[in-house]
């Protein structure tokens, strides 16, 4: 066959266009691990700035003012004796060393460390299950990188957060005074313990194709390790019970037991078995999941979306089940300790107007109890409002609106209808955890009516929606800094109703958190003021915010 040349005009025309042509980047399995990465750190970064500056700076906190709490040999001694009480271990874990900042700071952690595993669980199903769920990894799976790369990149993003955590605490509780070595030692054990839970939802999310039921099996995990740790405080129970939950491990860290290495080893021991777990499980279709067959989405079609109000619901729902769950459980799981809380507390006569006088008045009887655990049901709620807004915003900077704004809704009404719908998700949540607080007082026969009930939860109502208010007005002002400037707000001014009083700050400073204001309802009555203003506050936030949307162009992320 005779072989054709192209003619020297043919050859300059070839030349001219391989020139011309853009040059595609090659891009190795390497380059799109770690882009990969870091697009995963982003879509952690403002959750993760929230979580630590909230937790870190709560434990910060304790030990700053630790001294100034106790200032006397006989007020150290009355927190001595809740080492032991069953009704304060079963909430708090194993207490150690009250008498010292380090036992004090880490009688905290049994708390803490819940909360700590929450985030944990709730950062790894969103980042995986989630946003399979809905599509976002298609393009990512897409690229040059295995299913088993793409996992590995999320969980080493999480791994980067967690420790930055870790790394937080101890830092800052070796410059609050604590020991340095309790101090990393704290930090390692914050990050292992949220490790932990982040890879169990990492797990659970190669086992179901539902992100509702990924977090469900998580949770559920998370519940009985709850429970576990509430047997092993009872006066009988053996001490090993301890370490068989991963949540009673945290109790072990005062230098007095000399068991540091055994909680590490434990954590990462559990942690490398979740972890090659889930690897073993990654080799899946993509939206398939190894527990499908028992999954709500293969026996029932999805149902349309009926318009923008449903869509807001459905989008609220998942969320609203989550943060609900969490207010309800810390409300229950107090009032059905109401009655052994009071009765040791009423012992502790010193600890009773300790309490009194960070504003918890009547810790000694069952209203009071409840009070002080609906105050921690009140930042759950507001951390919640605070999410909402920056949901609202994800919308805006995913561009996913777009599909809305093309059809005859407006903006300021597609606004309007996510935050009326946010609002009513928070209130309901606030209510519900009322009706359980009522519901465990009950069960144990504490004098808690319904009404004082229902009006503990409709009490926490005016501050989560301020936070939904101001996160909205953020939104429209400064649309991408809604979740950091609102998550920071949140967690700032609890933290100055906290410890602002501990620290001698000046009393208007102090009044500038709405938490300063709100009233431990049942024990106190509802601070009708401060719930006008906070209202206000709310409801002009939301107008300014709907004003400034309205006005501006949108902005992607």
């Amino acid at each position: 066959m005779a072989t054709v040349t192209p003619r020297r005009r043919d050859r300059a025309t070839i030349a001219s266009h391989t020139r011309s042509a853009p040059v595609v980047e090659a891009r190795s399995p390497a380059v799109v691990w770690w882009r990969t990465y870091r697009h995963h750190l982003r879509l952690l970064r403002n959750g993760a700035v929230a979580w630590i500056i909230g937790l870190a700076g709560i434990s910060w906190g304790v030990a700053v003012t630790f001294e100034d709490r106790y200032t006397t040999p006989a007020e150290l001694a009355a927190f001595a004796e809740f080492e032991g009480v069953p009704a304060f271990e079963a909430m708090l874990g194993r207490l150690v060393g009250l008498t010292t900042v380090e036992g004090g700071v880490l009688s905290r952690w049994g708390m803490f460390g819940v909360l700590a595993a929450i985030w944990g669980m709730l950062a790894a199903v969103r980042l995986l299950r989630r946003a399979e769920e809905v599509g976002h990894l298609e393009p990512l799976r897409a690229g040059a990188i295995s299913p088993r790369g793409l996992l590995g990149s999320a969980l080493a993003a999480m791994a980067t957060v967690f420790a930055l955590f870790g790394v937080a605490i101890g830092v800052t509780h070796t410059a609050a005074g604590m020991d340095a070595a309790t101090s990393w030692a704290l930090g390692g054990a914050a990050a292992l313990v949220t490790a932990t839970f982040a890879a169990a939802g990492a797990l659970a999310s190669q086992l179901t194709p539902s992100h509702r039921r990924a977090t469900g099996m998580v949770g559920s995990a998370l519940g009985l390790a709850l429970a576990v740790r509430i047997v092993a405080s009872a006066s009988a129970t053996p001490e090993w019970v301890w370490w068989a939950t991963p949540l009673g491990w945290l109790g072990f860290l005062h230098e007095i037991d000399q068991a540091r290495t055994a909680v590490f080893l434990a954590y990462l021991g559990l942690l490398a078995v979740l972890v090659a777990a889930t690897y073993l499980l990654a080799g899946r279709d993509l939206h398939a999941g190894r527990l499908a067959a028992g999954d709500d989405a293969v026996r029932r079609a999805p149902r349309p979306v009926a318009g923008q109000a449903d869509l807001a619901v459905r989008l609220t729902a998942a969320p609203m089940r989550t943060w609900g769950l969490v207010a309800g459980v810390v409300a229950l799981g107090f009032a059905l300790l109401a009655r052994d809380f009071s009765v040791a507390v009423a012992d502790l006569e010193t600890m009773a107007e300790l309490t009194a006088m960070m504003g918890y008045p009547a810790m000694g009887t069952p209203e009071g109890i409840v009070g002080f655990a609906f105050s921690l049901v009140g930042i759950v709620l507001a951390v919640f409002a605070a999410g909402q807004a920056a949901a609202i915003r994800e919308e805006e900077a995913t561009w996913r609106i777009e599909h809305l704004l093309v059809r005859p809704v407006g903006r300021v009404r597609w606004l309007a209808t996510r935050t009326a719908t946010a609002a009513l998700a928070v209130a309901l949540a606030a209510v519900i955890a009322g009706m359980l607080g009522w519901l465990g007082t009950a069960l144990v026969g504490a004098p808690i009516t319904f009404t004082d009930g229902l009006l503990a939860g409709v009490n926490l109502i005016p501050i989560a929606w301020l936070a939904l208010g101001i996160g909205v007005a953020v939104m429209g002002l400064l649309p991408r800094l809604t979740a950091p400037v609102t998550y920071t707000l949140v967690i700032v001014a609890y933290l100055l109703d906290f410890v602002g009083a501990m620290l001698e700050l000046p009393e208007a400073v102090l009044d500038l958190s709405p938490f300063r204001h709100l009233a431990a309802v049942p024990a106190a009555d509802i601070n009708l003021g401060a719930a006008l203003v906070m209202l206000t506050v709310a409801v002009l936030g939301v107008v300014v915010g709907a004003v400034a949307f309205g006005r501006r162009d949108l902005q992607e992320a």
